[in-house]
């Protein structure tokens, strides 16, 4: 379990020096030392930032949001051959291959779990989901399905995870009262000739009272993108802000259609 982290603002201090004393000479010659004038020093002083108050259950201990972001990228471009059905599509997917590929990686690079925890967190992650007052647990992303393949330990893990929310049990061992946990399930690259370019986001979002679920969402939305991939290298950072605004947006319009307007 991994627990996000607040900056504290820099520490700020402030001296004041006096100044030196002054020699004067008076009429009859006879030099006379004036007193300096003493300008008191301030004590130095450090800037600390006010501890963050958490909502509380009845029982006195936080409500916690647990959050897990993704390492699952995914990357479908299909062009005029998926028209004639799946062995077209599976034909046009095989010539894509190497795009896909390269569109993933760039996601991985651009869109990273912890890019994704800046937009949510720059978005108000609490705010959206109506949990103002909860504490966030960061929690480790899921995996790539492909790593599932070559790596049984993660796969075991994987498989008790999706046992876990099959039960509706709750995903970590936290006992906390007030609880909560949002999911991201995977971030997906997908290009059409009739639909464009679009960048879907799947989440599950899940409340509990105590051992009880009692609100569920989950669910994928999508927001278009122009720039990403980029094409020129003048087009990268433009991409990059494409990808995390799509990111951004898919998130509120998945709160929205997915979690409050859920039926």
């Amino acid at each position: 379990m991994r627990q996000v982290c607040l900056a504290l603002p820099l520490a700020i201090s402030v001296i004041f020096s006096g100044s030196p004393a002054l020699a004067q000479t008076t009429a009859e010659g006879v030099a006379v030392e004036t007193a300096a004038t003493e300008i008191p020093v301030a004590t130095p002083t450090t800037a600390t930032a006010p501890a963050k108050s958490y909502k509380t259950a009845a029982d006195g201990s936080v409500c916690e949001l647990h959050v897990w972001p993704t390492e699952n990228y995914l990357g479908i471009n299909m062009g005029l051959l998926s028209g004639f059905g799946i062995v077209g599509a599976l034909a046009d997917q095989a010539v894509h291959q190497g795009k896909v590929t390269t569109v993933k990686g760039l996601m991985a690079e651009y869109l990273g779990p912890d890019v994704q925890m800046e937009e949510l967190n720059k978005i108000g992650i609490e705010q959206t989901l109506k949990l103002d007052g909860y504490k966030i647990i960061l929690e480790e992303p899921t995996p790539f399905n492909e790593d599932l393949k070559k790596d049984p330990e993660l796969k075991a893990k994987t498989k008790a995870m999706n046992a876990r929310l099959k039960a509706s049990q709750r995903l970590s061992d936290s006992t906390a009262p007030c609880y909560a946990e949002l999911v991201t399930t995977h971030i997906f690259y997908h290009k059409a000739m009739m639909y464009g370019s679009n960048l879907f986001t799947g989440w599950i979002y899940r409340e509990f009272d105590g051992p009880k679920q009692t609100k569920l969402g989950k669910g994928q939305v999508k927001n278009p993108l122009e720039n990403f991939p980029p094409k020129t290298e003048e087009m990268v950072e433009p991409a990059k802000a494409e990808l995390r605004d799509a990111y951004s947006k898919d998130f509120t319009e998945y709160v929205e259609k997915k979690v409050f307007g859920a039926k």
